[in-house]
């Protein structure tokens, strides 16, 4: 109970949901998948957490924190999904799994396996 809500808190519980449905199903590294799924998150989570958002945007110096992320992530060398061989008829399975997993359900607004799949298709 006490890390759902802690990953609800932090603002990682979608993104965190959709990197381990990816990390899990293909085996990989769950930094880089942190680092794709969670400026799809924060755009998706910005509505409803814009407080939230705005200070993670704060303590990264920026008033585009997702912006920031992907550009992070790509200094690190993540930049799609179809990089890591992730292949694409498989990304509505993967939303169903992301879905169900606990992160997404403390997310502040619990996504729906539809939406994740868009969410997935933006970062493929």
């Amino acid at each position: 109970m006490h890390a759902g809500m802690a990953l609800g808190g932090s603002m990682l519980a979608l993104g965190h949901a959709m990197a381990q449905a990816l990390g899990g199903r293909y085996g990989l590294p769950h930094g880089a998948m942190n680092a794709l799924a969670l400026p799809p998150a924060l755009r998706f989570n910005a509505e409803v957490a814009p407080d939230a958002v705005r200070r993670f945007g704060d303590a990264l110096g920026t008033d585009d924190p997702a912006a920031r992320v992907e550009e992070l992530a790509r200094l690190g060398g993540f930049e799609r999904l179809r990089d890591f061989g992730v292949p694409e008829e498989e990304l509505a399975d993967l939303a169903e799994a992301a879905a169900g997993r606990p992160g997404n359900q403390a997310n502040p607004r619990p996504a729906t396996s539809s939406e994740i799949h868009a969410l997935l298709q933006s970062i493929y």
